[in-house]
This record gives C-alpha cells, structure tokens and sequence, in this order.
C-alpha cells in the first residue's frame, strides 16, 4: 500500500544523502555466467550504503533464478531494542504486493468463469453505488480497478491505519455520497479504495471470505507457509521512522495493502512467473492467465506519460531494456517498504521487504537485477536511448499550477530566469547550456540548493488532451509536475465557509495527524492549507462546483477528487472537519 500522506511529495526530489567512506567492490576481470558472487559482495555493499545513508533498521532480501533462491539474506535488526537481527525468514508487511494477489484471485476467478473483467463492477458487488459528473458507474469495471483506471477516489483515510481498522466489507457502504474523481481511462490513478472494492467483490463471487480464498487458491499452492492477512506482526519485524521504533498500525483494506510475508515466500511467485504459472509442477495460474495479467493496458493514455501497467502488475521496460521486460509492485504500510520484481525472460526476480518508512528497496532491487542479468547473461544493459518529442520546450512558465507539491505560483524574473513559490518551498528554473530548463530549490527564497536527481530532470511545458502542463522529463521517464489553472468565481455560500477548521475522526499514525485544515483564498483562488502536526504542509487549489462541493485541482492520484460541506461539516476522503468557533 502506497504510504498515505495528505501531503503528496516526490521523495527522491528532497532527501540529500551523506556519503558513506567504503569503495564500491570491483568486479573480477571475468566473470563466469551464473556465478553470482560478485553479485553478492557488491549487493552486500550497496545494501549497507543505502542503509547507512537512508536510516534503515532492517532489510531482507532474495535474489531468485529460475526455480532456485540463490541468495537471501537478512541486513540490520528486526528488533533494534531487543537486538534482533533481520534475516531471510523475518517477516515484514509487503503493503501493495497484496494487489498483485488480489489481481491474480480475479483472474483465478475468470479461469472458473465466474467473473468478467470487462463487466460492471456493480453485478460482483450490487451494493456498490458511487457519484458521478461522467455519466454511468457501470463502466467501472475490474479491469478498470486493476489498472487504475476506474477513476474512483484514491483513499479512504477514516480508519485506514488504526488499531481498529475500518474493515475493507465496510467501504462500500462509506462511499456512497463520494464521486468519482475522472472519467474511465482518463488518467492512470493510483486508488486503494478501488482495488479494496474489488477485494470485496472478489470475496461475493467466490462464496468465501478474501483471505480463505487468496490462501486456498495461491498460498497454499505456492507454498507460501509464512503468509497471511492477519495484520498481526508479533512474530514479525518492528517498525522504524527516523530509526525509532514506532507503532505499526493494522490495515483494514485488506485487499489493497495487508500482506504479511516474508522474501524466501515471495520467492515462490517468483519461481512460479518464471515457470509461467507452475510451481513444483503444479498449475497455480494458466499460462495464457499470465499473459493477459503481463499484458499492457494503457499505450494509448496520453496523461499516463509513458507509465505502463498491465493487470495489477506494473510493467518496467527501462531497468533491463526492451526485451526484458521487467513486471512487479512495489508496497509500503506506515513504516514498512517492499518491492516485488520479476524479469520472466532471463528468469531472474528479486524481493525486497525493509521495516523503515525511509527504505529504498525500489532502488536495491533495480540495482541487484542489473547485476543479476549481466552476470546471468554476459551481456550488458541496453543504454537508454531518449527520443525526440517533439515539443516546443522552454516556453512561458508563468502562472499558477496545481501541482505535486501543492499551489505553485511561477513568476518571470527580468534575467529571464522563473521562481516558483509554494508553502513547502521555494525553487527556481533556469534555462542551461543545451537550452534547457533544470530546477533548484531555493533556501530563504534566493539561495539555490543543488539536488543531484533534481538536476537530471528537464521541464517544459505541453498541452495533453486539453490539459495544460508543466513535465518533468528524467530520461525516458515523464511525469506531470503540475496542471496551469485559472481562478474560478466562488459562490457565496462557499465564501461563508472560508476559515480554520479541526479534524473531528483524527488520523491514529502520529506522522499523519492533521494539526489544523484552513480554507481561505490566495492569489485569486480558493485554498484548502490542510497542516499536519510533523509541520508538514499542503495548499491544495480548489474549483467551486456549487454551494456545498468543490474539486480539488490538479492531475493524478489524490486530485480532481471532491470536497463536500454537509450540516457545517467538511468531508474529504472520509476525513471529517468543524469550522472553528469565535473565529475573529
């Protein structure tokens, strides 16, 4: 499960990391094929070097080829206090891994005929009712959630992570006066809610509850003895923020994000990918099942940029290249981090599961497979080749965005430079020696601070199915920075409800709790400014509906959702606010 956070922040944009003093191991002059141990030795390396540098307690992780786990090991503590050292057999939660099993348990689902993916939503779950501005719900369909294409909300926040979690049965009766944020196939957004809806809908069908049948249909035959739903970690890992010890809340969406497993039991839906649906050489899923789950389900979305995924399965065509198509999930709960990857061609995997919210196990995995494949193989990695786009870049970045990191208002300088101004700071964009546009935050608003993976990202701006928009260009990778917005005029009604408002269902994880939540108006727009009590905070733009709704502004998961004030009360996500009294 995706960490929540009101405040929606590229990570990788703002941790500056120490240096650790150890040299990298060099790798012999030659290496026979299949002989991975310098494999290892440099895993055991970097491994530590992220550790070091990115606060983490404990790791395990698995490196599977084929049909065999030919390295898996345990870094750090499972338990800093007691001394308990991680190791292959700790178990972890693997957050949004569970999708990749509730994805497969609709397909097993489809193979006895008793689900239809392309069929709404609503005939597997008749009780499913949601607003919308789009016409009919009936094209939210499996294939849709699977994808993240349904257009449904992202989360529901009120008992997400709590030690009495809103149960996943209990959702969709919760949502019935939401609305969906987009049309189908508009945009690919990412949406707990919706994969903890079909998890339900999975369970009607199938006559048993989700976790009976996720354990009879794919634990048990891939023998995955250490896996389970429970959200129960006391024989597990502890879990670390800041490397202190913090509480690990349960999960109620069970379907979305409540895996508890281990990377030796990962390892088995490795073996069986790589065996294309046989695992000790019993059919855990058809071939041709596979097939279709690896198959990609969204060239033809323009607002994707270039992001695929297939059924559930996230498809990475740039870690080994083109033709070793890499599929996984990555996952993360209040504390813990994972990634699941699997390159089926060369037949390599690699399973990672941390227990501190500052992991990196995305990078660990992509590095250990690189080094897997070219070990494996003798071959080296395909360089990425960036194509031309064939945009005007460098044009006018002024105006106002709704973007990743909140309301940004860019201004033109008179050397011709911009300088965007957002409440979690501030940043410039300069044009470079090649013409084009890097950016650099900004200390005390006009020192530049340099970020390395900052500096590898160009941004333009491009207008994409009606959208206008500021891109961040890294390589072959794309993502929407931000989406130009004009003010809208506010209706009286909503004028009254401008002012301080307090959570009423507060958020349990410390890290989430809302200090207070403003709604005001700020260069021409109307604002929601929610605070956290971290100090963390957020400016979200909103387009007045009506007297009682309003849309948050903006592209992508957590965006284009709606805001709506019932008897004086605010409602966003299943989070509930009062208007402050006596206000002056």
């Amino acid at each position: 499960m995706k960490r929540i956070s009101i405040i929606s922040l590229i990570a990788s944009l703002t941790i500056f990391t120490a240096c650790t003093t150890t040299k990298a191991p060099q790798p012999p002059k030659s290496i026979k094929k299949g002989d991975y141990s310098h494999v290892k030795e440099y895993m055991n390396w970097y491994i530590k070097k992220q550790m070091e540098e990115n606060n983490i307690v404990g790791l395990s992780v698995a490196l599977v080829d084929d049909q065999q786990i030919v390295w898996q090991k345990g870094f750090g503590y499972a338990d800093k206090k007691n001394g308990v050292k991680a190791t292959a057999d700790t178990r972890y939660w693997a957050g949004s891994i569970t999708k990749l099993f509730t994805g497969m348990g609709v397909m097993k689902l489809v193979e006895e005929r008793k689900m239809d993916i392309d069929k709404p939503l609503k005939i597997y779950l008749p009780e499913f009712s949601i607003k919308s501005r789009f016409g009919s719900t009936n094209v939210i369909t499996p294939r849709t959630i699977m994808t993240h294409h349904s257009g449904l909300p992202g989360d529901w926040l009120d008992g997400m992570f709590s030690l009495h979690p809103t149960n996943y049965t209990e959702h969709v009766k919760l949502i019935k006066d939401e609305y969906v944020a987009y049309p189908p196939n508009k945009i690919l957004s990412y949406s707990n809610l919706g994969v903890t809806l079909l998890g339900h809908a999975l369970e009607k069908t199938a006559g048993v509850s989700y976790a009976s049948y996720i354990g009879n249909r794919l634990f048990k035959p891939l023998e995955m003895k250490h896996s389970d739903f429970k959200m129960d970690m006391s024989n597990g890992s502890k879990s670390y923020i800041d490397n202190e010890e913090t509480t690990e809340y349960p999960i109620g969406q069970i379907p979305a994000g409540a895996l508890g497993t281990t990377v030796g039991d990962l390892s088995h839906l490795a073996m069986m990918v790589n065996a294309k649906g046989r695992f000790n050489n019993k059919e855990v899923l058809r071939e041709s099942t596979l097939k279709k789950m690896f198959e990609v389900q969204n060239r033809d979305v323009a607002l994707d940029m270039g992001t695929k995924i297939g059924l559930s399965w996230f498809v990475d065509d740039e870690t080994l290249g083109k033709e070793n198509i890499v599929y996984g999930h990555g996952g993360a709960t209040t504390a813990h981090r994972s990634m699941f990857s699997v390159a089926p061609k060369s037949k390599l995997a690699v399973v990672v599961l941390t227990n501190s919210a500052e992991g990196t196990p995305e990078n660990i995995a992509n590095t250990m497979l690189k080094k897997a494949y070219e070990t494996k193989t003798g071959k080296k990695i395909p360089k990425v080749i960036t194509k031309n786009r064939n945009v005007k870049k460098g044009s006018n970045f002024e105006g106002v965005y709704a973007s990743i990191i909140g309301k940004v208002k860019v201004e033109k300088k008179s050397d011709g430079h911009y300088v965007g101004y957002s409440a979690n700071g501030n940043f410039s964009l300069k044009r470079d020696e090649k013409n084009r546009y890097k950016a650099k935050y900004l200390l005390w608003s006009f020192i530049p601070l340099s970020d390395d993976q900052l500096d590898k990202i160009e941004f333009y701006t491009q207008t994409i199915d009606g959208e206008n928009l500021l891109i961040g260009d890294m390589n072959q990778s794309r993502f929407i920075a931000g989406v130009k917005v004009e003010p809208k005029p506010i209706t009286k009604a909503w004028k009254k409800y401008l002012g301080s408002y307090q959570i009423i269902n507060q958020l349990e994880p410390k890290n989430f709790q809302i200090e207070r939540v403003t709604a005001k108006v700020e260069d021409g727009f109307p604002v929601l400014e929610v605070e956290l009590k971290s100090g963390e905070k957020m400016v979200d733009i909103l387009r007045v509906v009506n007297d009682h709704e309003a849309i948050v502004e903006g592209l992508g998961r957590n965006k284009r959702e709606t805001i709506y004030v019932k008897d004086g009360i605010f409602h966003y996500q299943g989070l509930r606010f009062r208007k402050v009294k006596n206000e002056k």
